[in-house]
């Protein structure tokens, strides 16, 4: 992987500033903070195509690592292995659902003990959203604690109204940076 100055970087968003005020998504998607794939940026040219993306390598490593993400969450909820396959694919400075720091590993321990044989599906594939930045409609199952019925939830349910995704954000090294449930039309952060 190329390590890129942040001279050029700054040039680089300097240089794409035209191409970005007519697409306020876009601009949003382009933080730079030093932890994305940035040795696979590249700037589309054509005049249909004005946007900055990641390669397929990197885009394809992305949708892997996610998918990576459910089977280590599934393995867990199905009591196959434990969640260190998730907590390995984590930074140090993760933040997973809301919970930070010390109250990572037993936060999210805690809420699959709560929530037996916790499983998740994907309602569509994953997609790249922004540099690093992945997410995916879904459905989670589990059986409940109290009750033991069978419990789903839908991320995208037409009925409740609800439209959400989950959201990952990875650094340049394919470790989590921040996982979360989101508006699928939330901005990025």
């Amino acid at each position: 992987m190329h390590v890129i100055s942040p001279r050029i970087v700054a040039a680089t968003i300097l240089s794409l500033r035209p191409v970005l005020a007519f697409q306020p998504a876009l601009r949003q998607q382009v933080p730079f903070h030093g932890r994305y794939f940035v040795s696979n940026l590249s700037a589309s040219s054509s005049a249909d195509k004005s946007s900055v993306f990641l390669s397929d390598e990197s885009s394809k490593r992305l949708i892997d690592l996610a998918k990576d993400f459910i089977r280590n969450k599934n393995a867990a909820g199905s009591g196959e292995s434990s969640l260190d396959g998730v907590f390995e694919m984590c930074s140090p400075s993760v933040e997973l659902y809301g919970l930070i720091d010390d109250d990572v590993r037993p936060g999210f321990t805690a809420f699959f003990e709560k929530h037996p044989t916790l499983y998740h599906e994907l309602m569509e594939e994953p997609t790249v959203v922004g540099l690093g930045v992945v997410q995916y409609p879904f459905v989670k199952q589990w059986r409940d604690e109290t009750t033991g019925k069978h419990k789903v939830w839908k991320s995208i349910d037409a009925d409740k109204p609800r439209n959400k995704v989950e959201r990952l954000l990875f650094d340049r090294n394919g470790q989590l940076e921040k996982v979360s449930v989101v508006e699928a039309e939330e901005p990025l952060e």
